[in-house]
């Protein structure tokens, strides 16, 4: 019945016995002939015609005390940085926390269970409330549950919230007539390593302690902002989630965003920002 649960709410359409016999390593007879039985009971409903097979009644539901969800949200198992196939991550338990030096944890799967081999190095997350980010390796199994005992090398959550609650609003700017040297002095006073460039009220680009001293090393001291900014500068407006910050980070492999509001630069976001307020 879990089973037959777990494939209704991925695929909400009628389920075949055989689906649910290779989740459960049963011949096809044997699931049929519990379907029935279910189905007599009225757990289940049965639906006729070529695209027929089993639905899962609201009883089903009450009796394994799950919650009927209309637009389930997806979480990924990664392995080698791609999600693996036919598996996504239904419970994740963590069963042993007071162990000084060990951390097992426990996930249980929709799919094909035996599709992550034992030793595989996996990535579960994020969760979709808490964004657990959970990583290790797989050290046991229950297949015929969709289980699989994790030894956990890192368990990370990235924060709720919005990104206006972590980045910082006391807006350092620069203008694109500004010269590299009194830019310079501005971001080591202030102890930051970039800034946005502004022209007009208006966002033209972002300048940083790395392009400075690229163009140090090729002799143009006497240069200006303007000349040396990065056109395409990043930016996330402050009502983001705080996860979406983090993800468009790792997509585009930076460490900073300039936060927007209404399209006008306000902030700045880094990814200290972020794990200050994680270690909060």
């Amino acid at each position: 019945m879990e089973a037959l649960i777990q494939l209704y709410e991925k695929r909400k359409e009628a389920i075949k016995g055989e689906d649910i016999s290779a989740v459960l390593h049963r011949t096809p007879g044997t699931v049929r002939n519990q379907m029935q039985t279910l189905k007599a009971m009225g757990y289940v409903d049965g639906v006729p015609g070529p695209k027929g097979g089993y639905t899962p009644a609201l009883k089903a539901y009450e009796a394994l005390e799950m919650e009927v969800i209309k637009k389930p949200f997806t979480v990924h198992v990664y392995r080698d940085g791609k999600p693996v196939e036919g598996v996504t991550v239904q419970k994740i338990v963590f069963t042993q926390v007071h162990h000084p030096t060990q951390c097992m944890s426990a996930i249980t799967v929709i799919g094909d269970s035996r599709n992550i081999r034992d030793h595989d190095i996996i990535k579960v997350g994020p969760t979709p409330v808490n964004h657990i980010i959970l990583r290790g390796e797989v050290v046991g199994r229950d297949d015929s549950r969709r289980e699989l005992r994790i030894s956990s090398h890192s368990i990370s959550s990235i924060p709720k919230g919005k990104v206006a609650d972590v980045a910082s609003n006391k807006l350092i700017s620069f203008a694109p007539n500004t010269t590299l040297i009194e830019c310079a002095r501005t971001l080591a006073g202030k102890r930051i390593s970039a800034a946005p460039v502004i022209d007009k009220g208006k966002l033209v680009g972002i300048v940083t302690e790395a392009e400075i001293v690229r163009a140090v090393s090729r002799g143009h001291v006497d240069g200006f902002v303007g000349d040396i900014a990065v056109k395409e500068a990043l930016t996330i407006d402050e009502d983001a989630r705080i996860i979406d910050c983090v993800e468009k980070m790792k997509q585009h492999d930076v460490g900073r965003l300039i936060v927007t509001s209404g399209g006008k630069p306000v902030g700045m976001v880094t990814r200290t920002d972020i794990i200050r307020r994680m270690l909060d």
